[in-house]
């Protein structure tokens, strides 16, 4: 028995090595995604990679960003400085990490804003594994977090199929995507009725967390989010953290909003904004009318 485990171990070890060592192409990670948050992956990777416009500032978030963010205005409103919206549905900081990362491999950035919410997101981001690196994957925080194991097992499984799709010719090239801003967002208004209901819901006070368990909470983003400041500062870029919460929620402000202050420009929005019933698309996101006055107070903010 002993035997056939090493047997069995001395043949996993180099497989494991080769899928380390194994180069596979960026595009065809991204590509991959296609099923995922509007197949935004791709836009993403080709307004990086393929795009030589540049990019002067960069938002960072969730669908909140996506929804929120007309990066083409802020752009024609800021002279000389180019904003691109890079959100992607869901939450998890290892993904600005992993994005901000990659922006700066082929842009100059001057300044970048993060979506912050009421309080931090305690988990790995759903794609985190998929277009990681296999050293971001392999090292990540390994204390409060519970995803690990599974990003490496998604990591890779994901990277076993591309090269299986590859070899096979299973996948063809999608088409360079050519836009160069990533707002999207809808026309449509929210019903009052529905947030009225929410607006009610949320106004319920939740027991506030002890010291020892809001540090427990916000361990896995600030180790991410001290990373993201670490490069920031490095490379001299501004960093701006971009209040966002969903409708109908009575915080005036996150409860981290101290660790944002030290370390970059808090942007709270104003209440008229937050709370106008006719800016909301549904009970999270902003329609494009919330988009667009938003988007305009942010580009006197940040000019």
């Amino acid at each position: 028995m002993k035997k056939l485990i090493k047997y069995c171990f001395l043949f996993v070890i180099p497989v494991v090595i080769i899928l380390i060592i194994l180069p596979v192409k960026k595009r065809l990670i991204y590509q991959g995604l296609k099923d995922d948050c509007f197949n935004h992956g791709i836009w993403i990777h080709d307004r990086i990679y393929e795009n030589n416009k540049p990019i002067d500032i960069a938002f960072l978030g969730s669908s909140h960003t996506i929804n929120g963010i007309n990066d083409k205005l802020i752009t024609d409103k800021i002279n000389n400085q180019t904003s691109v919206n890079f959100g992607y549905c869901r939450l998890g900081r290892n993904l600005n990490y992993v994005l901000l990362k990659e922006i700066l491999k082929k842009k100059d950035l001057k300044k970048i804003i993060i979506e912050v919410r009421e309080s931090e997101n305690r988990y790995s981001h759903p794609i985190f594994p998929y277009i990681a690196s296999t050293k971001d994957v392999i090292a990540p925080n390994l204390f409060f977090n519970r995803d690990i194991l599974s990003d490496l097992r998604t990591h890779f499984t994901y990277k076993v199929e591309i090269i299986q799709d590859k070899i096979y010719k299973q996948e063809t090239d999608f088409p360079i995507q050519e836009n160069d801003f990533g707002f999207a967002s809808n026309l449509n208004t929210a019903s009052v009725i529905l947030l009225d209901k929410i607006k009610i819901k949320r106004s319920v006070q939740k027991k506030q967390l002890t010291k020892i368990e809001q540090v427990f909470h916000d361990n896995f983003s600030r180790i991410y989010l001290n990373k993201i400041i670490k490069i920031c500062n490095k490379n001299e870029i501004k960093i701006y953290f971009l209040y966002l919460p969903s409708y109908g929620r009575n915080i005036e402000k996150p409860t981290n909003y101290k660790y944002y202050q030290k370390n970059g420009e808090l942007l709270i929005p104003p209440a008229q904004i937050l709370w106008n019933q006719n800016n909301w698309h549904d009970e999270v996101h902003l329609n494009q009318s919330g988009a667009k006055k938003l988007s305009l107070w942010i580009a006197n903010q940040i000019n």
